[in-house]
């Protein structure tokens, strides 16, 4: 039984990683450093990525600059076609802390 969860699982993973669209990761960053980011998905698990030159990082619709992502922040992140390595292409920022909604 658990053989066969273990091989849809493998399936889904394979079907979710194809080429067509860009891919994102939601979470709460754990860990950044001028070359690579870890994200905590709600799900729990922790993903690392790439940062590269070509990384954009935005906060609504406003460009933001990569020491913007501290730890604790809240991010969706673009990650290509979902394959490893994962490589960030955007890294949208939640809302600032303490920033007023309207």
């Amino acid at each position: 039984m658990f053989l066969g969860l273990a091989i849809i699982g493998l399936m889904a993973r394979g079907a979710w990683a194809h080429d067509g669209h860009i891919h994102t990761i939601m979470g709460v960053v754990m860990e950044r450093d001028a070359h690579s980011l870890q994200v905590k998905t709600p799900g729990g698990e922790i993903l690392s990525m790439a940062i590269t030159d070509k990384t954009t990082v935005v906060r609504g619709k406003q460009k933001a600059a990569i020491a913007d992502v501290q730890k604790g922040a809240r991010v969706v992140v673009g990650i290509g076609n979902g394959e490893d390595p994962l490589i960030a292409g955007e890294i949208r920022l939640g809302a600032a802390p303490g920033a007023a909604k309207k």
